[in-house]
Formats: C-alpha cells, sequence, structure tokens
C-alpha cells in the first residue's frame, strides 16, 4: 500500500463522523445565534423603556416642582394684596402708584389661578386627586373673585371702605387655608406619580435582569459547553490525526529498514557477481546499473528514515560559529549570484549529526536561493539562543511543539518571492513539488532530521516578502553532555 492509499483509507474512515460534526458545528451556531438575538432585541426593548421612564421621571419631576412653586406663589400673591390693601392711604402722594401695583398683582394671581386649573391633568396622579384639586381650585374661585371685585372697587373709586377692608381679611382667611390645601394636594401627587415611575424603572431593571440571567443560562451556558465540547472533540480529532501521522511515520521508517535489508543484499550479491565477471574477463555494464540502482533506491531509503525522524544520527559536541563559518565557504552552490553571510547573534554549543544538519541547511538555503529568482541578492543564515518559557508550535503536519528551555536557533533569511500562507503546511509533505521547494522528500526529511535531534522547525512567510526558516536544536551545558532543555531526544 502506498502512501496516498493509506491516507486514503484513513480519510474514509473519518468521513461519517466529520460530517455530522461538520453539520453540527453548523446548525449549532445559528441556533444559538437566533437565541442571543431574541436576547439581545428584548434587552434592547427593555433598557429603551427604561430610559424612556427615566427621562419621563425628570421631565415630571421637573414639571411637577413648576407646578408646586405656581401653587405656593398663588398664596405668596394672596397674602401681599391683602397687606398692599391694608396699608394703602389715599391721603399719600403715591396712591394712584401703589393702586396700579394692587392691580397688577391681582392680575398675575388670577393668571396664575388659571394656569394653576389647565395643569391639573397633567399633575394630578389619578382621577381622585384630579377631583379633589379641581374641588378645591373651585372653591378657591368664589374668595377669589371677592377679592378681586374690591381690587375693581379700590382702582375705580380710590378708596375703600372699613368694612370692605374687614371683608378683604375675612376672604384672606378662608383662601388661605384652601390654598395650603392646593398645595398639598399637588405635592402628594406629584410624590405618587414619581414614585409609581420609580416602581415601573425597577420592575424593568428587574426583568432585564432576568432576561440577562436566562441568556446566561438558556443561551451563553450551552454555547459555551457546545463550544467547549467542539474544541475538544477538535483536539481529539487532532490527536488521532497526529497518532495516524505518528503511525505513518512508523510505517515509513519499517518500510525503509525492510527495503535497506534488501537493498543491501542485492548490492552485496550485485559486488560479488560483478568481481566474478570481473574474474572472468565479463561485461559488467549490467551488473554496474544494477549496483547503481541500489545505491539510488538507499539514497531514497535514507531520505525516508530522515523523515521518520528514526534515522541514525552520529551526535558529537559543536559549537556552532566556527562550524557555520566553515560551512558557509561551500553552502552556495556554485556559479551562483546570490551571497551566503553568517551572522553569530550568540554563540551555542549542540549536539548534532554535522553531515545531516549540513544537508538540511543546504537544502533550506538551496531553497531561498532559488526563490531569489535567479535575480542574485543575499541570504542570511543568522545563529542566536532562543530561551522558551512556554510550549512553542513549530511547523509540520505533525504539530509539534517545543517544550520550555534553551535553544539554538539557526535563521536562514531571504528576500525572495515568499510562500503563500495556504502552502506553508504543504512544503513539509513528501514529494510535494514547487519552484521553491524542489523535489523528492525535501524540506520533509529536513523536518525529519529536526526531530531527530528533538528540535523543529519554524516558517515565516508572506508572499512577495521573503521567507524566514528556523532551525531549532536543543543547546548543551558547555563541557557536559546534558541538554539544557527538558526533552528527551526523540
Amino acid at each position: 500500500m502506498n502512501r496516498n492509499a493509506f491516507l486514503f483509507v484513513i480519510s474514509r474512515q473519518e468521513s461519517g463522523a466529520s460530517a455530522a460534526f461538520r453539520q453540527s458545528n453548523r446548525d449549532t451556531p445559528r441556533h444559538f445565534t437566533r437565541l442571543y438575538i431574541i436576547g439581545l432585541s428584548v434587552i434592547a426593548g427593555l433598557t429603551i423603556a427604561g430610559q424612556g421612564l427615566v427621562q419621563r421621571s425628570i421631565n415630571s419631576q421637573h414639571s411637577g416642582s413648576h407646578v408646586v412653586n405656581q401653587a405656593g406663589s398663588q398664596r405668596m400673591l394672596s397674602q401681599r394684596i391683602a397687606l398692599k390693601i391694608a396699608n394703602y392711604d389715599e391721603a399719600q402722594a403715591d396712591g394712584r402708584a401703589q393702586i396700579r401695583d394692587i392691580v397688577a398683582l391681582r392680575d398675575h394671581w388670577v393668571a396664575t389661578h388659571a394656569e394653576l386649573f389647565a395643569q391639573v391633568d397633567a399633575v394630578a396622579f389619578d382621577r381622585g386627586a384630579q377631583a379633589a384639586l379641581t374641588g378645591l381650585l373651585n372653591d378657591l374661585h368664589q374668595p377669589m373673585q371677592r377679592m378681586s371685585g374690591m381690587v375693581d372697587t379700590l382702582a375705580n373709586r380710590g378708596s375703600l371702605t372699613k368694612t370692605e377692608r374687614s371683608a378683604i381679611l375675612t376672604d384672606q382667611e378662608i383662601f388661605l387655608p384652601l390654598m395650603d390645601a392646593v398645595v398639598t394636594g399637588f405635592e402628594q401627587s406629584v410624590r405618587a406619580r414619581l414614585a409609581f415611575l420609580q416602581s415601573l424603572e425597577l420592575t424593568l431593571m428587574f426583568l432585564t435582569l432576568v432576561v440577562l440571567a436566562l441568556e446566561a443560562v438558556l443561551i451563553f451556558r450551552p454555547a459555551v459547553k457546545r463550544l467547549w465540547a467542539s474544541l475538544e472533540q477538535q483536539e481529539q480529532q487532532a490527536q488521532q490525526t497526529a497518532k495516524r501521522l505518528e503511525s505513518l511515520r512508523h510505517l515509513a521508517g519499517g518500510i525503509a529498514h525492510s527495503f535497506n535489508n534488501i537493498l543491501t543484499s542485492i548490492q552485496g550479491h550485485g559486488e560479488l557477481q560483478r568481481l566474478e565477471a570481473e574474474s572472468l574477463r565479463q561485461n559488467t555494464e549490467y551488473i554496474d546499473a544494477q549496483i547503481h540502482g541500489c545505491k539510488r533506491a538507499a539514497d531514497i531509503v535514507a531520505q525516508l528514515l530522515k523523515y521518520s525522524g528514526y534515522g541514525r544520527f552520529d551526535r558529537h559536541p559543536t559549537q556552532l560559529a566556527a562550524w557555520l563559518g566553515e560551512l558557509a565557504k561551500s553552502i552556495a552552490p556554485a556559479g551562483s549570484s546570490t551571497v551566503v553571510e553568517v551572522k553569530v547573534l550568540e554563540d551555542a554549543m549542540v549536539a548534532m549529526d554535522r553531515e545531516a544538519i549540513r544537508q538540511a541547511l543546504h537544502g533550506i538555503v538551496a531553497n531561498a536561493i532559488e526563490a531569489m529568482a535567479g535575480r542574485g541578492g543575499k541570504v542570511v543564515v543568522q545563529l542566536q539562543q532562543i530561551s522558551l518559557v512556554e510550549p512553542r508550535a513549530m511547523a509540520g503536519p505533525y504539530r509539534t511543539a517545543l517544550p520550555p528551555g534553551l535553544y539554538a536557533c539557526i535563521r536562514v533569511i531571504d528576500d525572495g518571492d515568499g510562500i503563500n500562507a495556504e502552502d506553508i503546511d504543504r512544503i513539509f509533505d513528501p514529494y510535494h513539488t514547487g519552484k521553491q521547494f524542489g523535489r523528492g522528500l525535501g524540506l520533509a526529511a529536513i523536518l525529519g532530521v529536526a526531530h531527530g535531534h528533538g528540535g523543529g522547525i519554524e516558517v515565516k512567510s508572506k508572499f512577495g516578502c521573503g521567507t524566514t526558516v528556523s532551525l531549532y536544536l536543543p543547546m548543551m551545558e558547555a563541557g557536559t553532555e546534558q541538554f539544557v532543555t527538558r526533552r528527551s531526544p526523540v
């Protein structure tokens, strides 16, 4: 079974469950979205109504206070009129001026009384209060008319008799208690209306809290549960996929080992056959072709082992700065106009298979140079130490994450054409082809070399703006064989 058939079988096993899961994921957000919109609309309506009641309360309080002040002003006006009439002396030189002031006060008093009549319906809290206030104002009408008539008499005649003045005081004694009752009635109506509006506001606030609670219980809580369930299911699917990919790596490694044993046998017999043919002075052309084919197959098997991450790596402690300096002299392809520059920000010691890492860096740099599209330029190979305080996700189909620790980071930076976002993960697929990524196992084998050293690869790129490929290798403490990370080598 080839790799494509193996992946096809895996995908068919997951297709039914995945289809149901996707359909559920499509329907569930719509359901919760509808409920959320309904709940939000109710809350918005309650909020608008509450704000309307608040504004109405403010307006009612303002207008009610104005009416109460008018009623209080009526009481004072009647007292001022009575006082001015009592103090009026026709013998004084400004007698006519005093009469004009009394007439003006009387006119203002009568006009205010008419305004109070007009505002009873707006201020009275209910029909009972409205009837009571209307009755009190009607009772005030007779003493007001008598006092107003006395003012007209004063204006026409220029004087009042003692009896007429005594009648004004009598009417004043009737008017004041009635006016006090009117003021009290208006105040009670204003307080009752404000209390009613405040109770409505509290009711709306309570209803809003109830709707919020129901929304939390009926919408947000199930939505969060569903989200967690969806995330857990996706995590499980990702873990299953990672396990299947891990199985594929094991399969590739096992097949590679088996083929390597077979190829070793075929190549050994071919060598023996070649020696025998040479001793008999026979043509060895076909035997040489057989041995050459075995060597090419052995190279592919070696790449498969690198891709699986289970190849044999002969590791030695290496100071990367000096090693990269020597490597830079030969890493650029012959005849290329691209300059490879090594920048050492921080030196680092790692345990690595120098030949495997050399081939990996050679492949990465070759891809970077190819990305320059033959126009030349500069590829920077940068070395520094990276301290990870939390796991960092690496590139590749396995979605591995490096554990916290200290790593040597070798970055290959180019200003080439860059990589499309949808192609970044695919560049690590075996036999993925593209003008930048080479052919064959390519970066897949390089990724296997990184995993085999307990490290990883990170790719950052933007189409048209170049690419940065970072190779992470766990560092070693100087003079020891201990890794600075807490990770056991793969």
